[in-house]
């Protein structure tokens, strides 16, 4: 046990594994920076609400779009003190997002410009807020079992903290780890790679904080979750090299890459980049979430980034791919929606749509057909429409109830704006809870 401690006090030695795309790969990757840079101008011309995700994508880059990234931590600022303000929804995970993509442009989170402010506050001090939402998380744990929002966010919350420096309670990441060992990573049987992911780049993060003695516990007993978490993290890898499933794979290659885990690297980003020229991160949100693995770049890196004016400047010229040729005919889609908890209806349609229909548009056709069984209403979230009811039941974060879509048994890992069903599927959305 000395040995180990006295281990444990030496200086951490950052290990990083050289896992990114090679010189002739790298326009990938710029076409998915301006995929991202191109909804990000999209959003702020619309007045749409910016997503702190792309932004710290974007940071972490090795080419840049200065200006955008300038007038995006203005929009990020403004829409903070905004939903302060008046009261709007503002998670604990979406605040901890926001204080990332702040850090990740040298701003401070806790002294975020907000004139007229109640109180007659100058500043608003995100980093603050983010301690009370936690908090508040932590409380509904404690006497709950269960977060108020997720683990996801959780530990979004951990990381954010704790790369501002702001103290991490030990009763915090205690939580965190319980909730791992006691299957706290799981939704509706299956396993998230994403959540394991985000709670391995947190636990990390407070890992390599701890400097006191008196804590050395506790830095074993993260050390044994992390150990923990990549054993399952690995096991979700699939015969392709995906981790999870092709958007859960950049979070995961984040997550070894802290913790200085081999895998087969080439491979995974082989078919990744093999998935991205097939249209697979079109949504600005996914790819977001790959483009800091592609060049080896993860969140804790945030806080170390230079941030005076970056020489390699972002070439615009690399753009999205081309929407391609709509093609002609239709197709017929089984659609079945199912009250899987109070069983009070179960009901199903056949649909005819053009090909190269999304699933929300199959949903509307439905609507159409018969409202009364059909209708559903949707929110915008950062990875596009989110359906948050159907017939009259809605999900609820208390009760912990959502619309689950499955294509047979196997839940679909892409939104109902971005899935495309094929001629004769079955598509079922089922109200359930996690």
């Amino acid at each position: 046990m000395a040995l180990a401690v006295l281990l444990l006090l030496c200086v951490w030695l950052p290990v990083s594994l050289q896992c990114s795309v090679s010189e002739n790969q790298i326009g990938q990757v710029t076409r998915l920076l301006n995929i991202m840079v191109q909804s990000e101008k999209s959003s702020a011309a619309s007045g749409s609400t910016p997503n702190p995700s792309i932004l710290l994508a974007l940071r972490l880059a090795s080419y840049h779009d200065t200006a955008t990234e300038r007038a995006m931590l203005g929009r990020l600022q403004a829409d903070a003190v905004k939903r302060v303000q008046e009261g709007l929804a503002f998670s604990s995970g979406t605040v901890a997002l926001y204080c990332l993509g702040m850090q990740a442009c040298c701003a401070d989170p806790s002294l975020t410009s907000a004139p007229g402010l109640t109180g007659g506050k100058k500043t608003l001090n995100l980093a603050e807020l983010l301690e009370k939402k936690l908090k508040e998380e932590i409380e509904n744990i404690d006497s709950k079992n269960f977060p108020l929002t997720n683990y996801y966010q959780v530990s979004l919350d951990i990381l954010a903290l704790c790369m501002m420096g702001k103290p991490v309670t030990s009763h915090s990441v205690q939580r965190l780890i319980e909730a791992s060992d006691n299957g706290g990573f799981s939704y509706g049987g299956k396993y998230s790679v994403d959540t394991a992911s985000v709670a391995v780049l947190a636990l990390t993060c407070v890992k390599r904080s701890i400097k006191a003695p008196d804590r050395m516990v506790l830095r074993l007993k993260i050390q044994n979750t992390l150990d923990h978490l990549i054993k399952n993290i690995l096991q979700e890898t699939t015969s392709e090299g995906l981790i999870g499933n092709v958007y859960s794979t950049g979070l995961a290659m984040q997550a070894l890459s802290v913790t200085s885990t081999s895998y087969n690297c080439s491979r995974t980003i082989q078919t990744v980049l093999e998935r991205a020229g097939s249209g697979s991160f079109e949504n600005p949100m996914a790819a977001s979430q790959i483009t800091p693995s592609l060049e080896n770049r993860n969140y804790l890196e945030l806080n170390k980034l230079d941030c005076k004016d970056f020489e390699k400047t972002l070439d615009g010229s690399v753009l999205p791919l081309a929407p391609p040729t709509a093609p002609e005919g239709v197709i017929t889609v089984h659609y079945r929606v199912e009250d899987g908890i109070h069983y009070s209806f179960n009901d199903s349609i056949e649909v005819t749509v053009p090909v190269g229909s999304s699933l929300l548009q199959v949903m509307e056709e439905a609507a159409k057909i018969s409202p009364a069984k059909f209708r559903f209403t949707v929110e915008q979230s950062s990875w596009g429409p989110f359906v948050t009811s159907i017939q009259v039941l809605a999900g609820n974060t208390e009760e912990r109830t959502y619309w689950q879509f499955l294509t047979g048994s196997n839940a679909l890992d892409q939104g109902v704006g971005d899935y495309k069903p094929y001629d004769g599927e079955y598509i079922v959305a089922k109200f359930s809870t996690y």
